[in-house]
C-alpha cells in the first residue's frame, strides 16, 4: 500500500467516523430524552437511562454507517477537490481509476467494521440493554415476550406463553401427532429451563391418547428433547434487526426444515449480508459527484446532494424488502436490488465520466 492509498484511505475513513460521530451524537441525545421518561418507573434511575442510550448506540450506528459513509467520502473527496489535491494527483500521472481503487480499499475496512459490529457488537449489547431496561423498571426478572410463541419440530407443536429474561420457558403447551394428523400426547408444564443439554420441564402434566382411552399422568420434571435450543430462544425474543446473521440463518433453516414461513427471516439475514457491500456502493456512488463538480463548490451544496442520495437509498431498500415480502420476491433479490442498482447506477456515470 503506496502513500497515495493511505492518505486517501484516511481521509475518506476519517471524514467517515466524524460525520458518524455527528449524526449519532443527535440521535443519542435524542433517545436520551425519550429515556428520561421512564425514570422513576421501579429503580429506573438518570444514570439508568444513560447507561441504556450508550448500550444502544451499536445499534443505530449500524442503522446510520452507510448513511454516513455517503457523506463522509462525499465531504472527504471534495475537500480535496476542492483544495486543487486531486487535480495534483492526476497531474502527477494518477488516474481517476486509481484513485477509485484506493477509494475501495477504504470500503473494505469499513465494511469489515461494520460487519464485526452487526455480527459481534450488537447482538450483546442489545441484549444487555433490554435485561437492564427490563430489570429496573419492572425490577424482576420478567417477561420478555408477552405473546404466546407457536414453534414446531417435525410433528410436535409447542406453544410457549412467555420466555423470561434469564431464558425460563414459562407455561408451555406441548402437542405430539401421530402420522395420521390426530392428537397422540398433550403435555403441559409449568415451566421449562435448559440444563446446558435439554430442556428440564417442571410440573408435569401429561394426557396419552389412544383409541381405546385418556391416561392422565403428572411427574415433577422431565428431559424434553427438542431442536430448540437457547440459541434459537434468543432469536425467537430479539428483533430482527439485533440479531447476528449466523442466528438469522439458523433459525431460518430451521423454520424451512419444519415447512414453515421463513422469508423474514431469511431477507433480515441477506440484508446483514450484503450491507457491508452497500458501503462499497456508497463509496462508489460519491466518486462520480466529486469529481465532476466544480473545485469552487462549497461543502453545503455536497452536503445537500449527499444527504438527498442517502435519504433515497435508504427508502427504497425498505420498500423493496416491504414488497419483496408482500409479493413472496427471493429475499436475496430483495436485499440486493437498491445496492446492485447503485453499483451500476455509478459505474455509468463513472464510465461517463472517464
Amino acid at each position: 500500500m503506496n502513500i497515495l492509498d493511505r492518505y486517501i484511505i484516511k481521509t475518506v475513513i476519517y471524514s467517515t467516523f466524524l460525520f458518524l460521530l455527528i449524526i449519532l451524537s443527535l440521535y443519542g441525545f435524542i433517545s436520551l430524552a425519550d429515556s428520561f421518561k421512564y425514570v422513576g418507573k421501579g429503580s429506573f434511575e438518570m444514570i439508568d437511562a444513560f447507561y441504556y442510550t450508550f448500550l444502544t448506540l451499536p445499534r443505530r450506528m449500524y442503522q446510520l454507517f452507510p448513511f454516513s459513509v455517503l457523506l463522509g467520502a462525499m465531504m472527504g473527496l471534495g475537500t480535496l477537490n476542492s483544495h486543487n489535491e486531486l487535480v495534483a494527483i492526476r497531474a502527477a500521472g494518477v488516474s481517476i481509476a486509481k484513485v477509485i481503487f484506493s477509494v475501495m480499499k477504504a470500503a473494505f475496512f469499513l465494511a469489515v467494521f461494520l460487519f464485526i459490529v452487526g455480527e459481534y457488537i450488537i447482538p450483546v449489547t442489545e441484549k444487555m440493554a433490554e435485561s437492564h431496561w427490563t430489570m429496573q423498571t419492572k425490577e424482576t426478572v420478567s417477561t420478555v415476550s408477552e405473546d404466546a410463541i407457536w414453534i414446531r419440530d417435525k410433528d410436535t407443536f409447542t406453544k410457549i406463553h412467555s420466555i423470561t429474561s434469564d431464558k425460563t420457558l414459562g407455561n408451555l403447551s406441548i402437542f405430539t401427532f401421530n402420522e395420521d394428523k390426530t392428537l397422540k400426547v398433550s403435555t403441559l408444564a409449568a415451566s421449562a429451563r435448559y440444563d446446558g443439554e435439554d430442556w428440564i420441564l417442571k410440573d408435569i402434566k401429561q394426557t396419552f391418547i389412544t383409541r381405546d382411552k385418556v391416561i392422565t399422568n403428572q411427574i415433577d420434571q422431565a428431559r424434553w428433547p427438542t431442536l430448540l435450543d437457547l440459541e434459537l430462544v434468543d432469536v425467537i425474543i430479539s428483533r430482527l434487526e439485533n440479531l447476528s446473521a449466523s442466528g438469522l440463518y439458523r433459525y431460518s433453516s430451521y423454520l424451512d426444515a419444519n415447512n414453515l414461513q421463513s422469508n423474514q427471516y431469511w431477507l433480515a439475514f441477506w440484508n446483514k449480508i450484503v450491507q457491508p457491500f452497500s458501503i462499497a456502493a456508497m463509496l462508489l456512488l460519491s466518486v462520480p459527484f466529486v469529481f465532476s463538480s466544480s473545485r469552487t463548490s462549497n461543502a453545503g451544496t455536497r452536503l445537500m446532494i449527499g444527504v438527498f442520495i442517502g435519504v433515497i437509498f435508504t427508502i427504497a431498500n425498505k420498500i423493496t424488502a416491504q414488497f419483496g415480502l408482500v409479493y413472496d420476491i427471493n429475499p436475496l433479490v430483495s436485499a440486493s436490488l437498491i445496492t446492485i442498482s447503485a453499483f451500476i447506477i455509478a459505474s455509468i456515470l463513472i464510465r461517463r465520466m472517464i
